[in-house]
This record gives structure tokens, sequence and C-alpha cells, in this order.
């Protein structure tokens, strides 16, 4: 093996490893406290496997879509993921899905908290003809968060993002990432709750 490939960092696309990224992911939220208010009262084991099997959905809908990614790690593993979904393609092409996503119960009856609020902006854009990505779910392995170069592809690939999309939108349960984020551009960043923030760029 050639040295440089003991080093190599790569963007992949995330269709072949749903379930890597999703047991991921779930490790990464697995105390936020939007999972833990959705799975209240369950053991973290039980609540990290309702996230994982939530979440592998969430993300195979956005991989189908074109809009799944990860880094891997030098040693192939799943370093970082990211996902998203044009919110248009969703919310008029695939109402069942629009709801799994935005609903805590799966099915629409019961709203994600402040997601009204959130909606209203949104609709607003799609009205004005805009084309909105919403980031559904990002993060870092924790093995990998002092890896400069997992972290500088991350940047890397969300700079590209911010000059390719109209309008980039998120919400936030984490200020820490929250603060990394916003450090990439000039947003607008809305306090919903105590820890909870809507992040939009437009």
């Amino acid at each position: 093996m050639d040295k440089s490939d003991k080093n190599k960092i790569s963007l992949i696309k995330l269709g072949g490893r749903l379930k890597e990224a999703a047991s991921l992911a779930a490790l990464c939220m697995a105390d936020n406290e939007y999972y833990l208010k959705l799975y209240g009262g369950l053991s973290r084991e039980r609540r990290m496997a309702l996230m994982e099997e939530r979440i592998a959905k969430t993300v195979g809908y956005c991989a189908e879509n074109d809009g799944a990614f990860g880094v891997c790690a030098a040693d192939g593993r799943l370093a970082a993921y990211e996902y998203m979904v044009d919110y248009r393609r969703l919310a008029e092409g695939s109402p069942e899905f629009y709801n799994f996503i935005f609903s805590s119960d799966g099915d629409g009856t019961t709203p994600l908290p402040h997601f009204e609020e959130m909606k209203k902006v949104l609709s607003s854009l799609l009205n004005e003809g805009r084309s909105v990505t919403y980031v559904l779910g990002c993060g870092v392995a924790p093995a990998a968060r002092r890896d400069f170069r997992v972290l500088a592809a991350m940047a890397h690939f969300n700079r590209r993002l911010l000059r390719e999309k109209d309008v980039i939108a998120a919400d936030f349960s984490n200020g820490e990432l929250l603060s990394l984020c916003a450090g990439q551009g000039n947003f607008e960043i809305r306090k919903l709750d105590e820890d909870y923030w809507f992040f939009l760029r437009r």
C-alpha cells in the first residue's frame, strides 16, 4: 500500500452503508434533547435501537434522492455523515414521508416541537420560487472529532454545498455543532427553545 493511501480520507455516498450511517448517527445523537423527549423513559440501549430504525429510513430516502454523504477515515470506517432533502420535492412529492420525518409520531398527527414556526418560513420561501435544501442530520464519530482531516473534509463539503444550493435550512439542538456550522458563513439563527435553534441561509 502506498503511504499516501494510509492517510487517505474519502467522501462517499451513503447508499450502500445505510446501517452503518444510522448506527453512527444514533450514537452521535443518543443524548440529544429531541430524542430524549421523543423516547422519554426508555433505556439508552432501547432508545438507540429505535433511533437507528427511524434514522435508517430517513437516510435511505435521502440516499435515493442523492442527499446522503459521508466521510471515510483511512481505515475505511465511516467517520462522519450528513443527509439532506430537497424540501419542495419531499413536501409535494412524498407527503407520507414528509410526515414521517417532521412529526414525532411518524404519521403527521404530532408535528415536531416548533415545526409549525419553521414551516411558515419554509413555505414562504417555496412560494417565492426558492429551492430549499433541508439538512436533517450531520455528525462526526467521537473517535474522529480530533482528526483535522475528517473535519476539513466535512468543512470543504459544506462550503461546496453553500456555493451550489439556493437556500440551506436546518434545526439544531447541539450548540457546539451549531457554532461550528455558523462559522461557515452569514446565517440567520433563530432560538426556538433553550437548546433548540432554526438555522437558515437564503
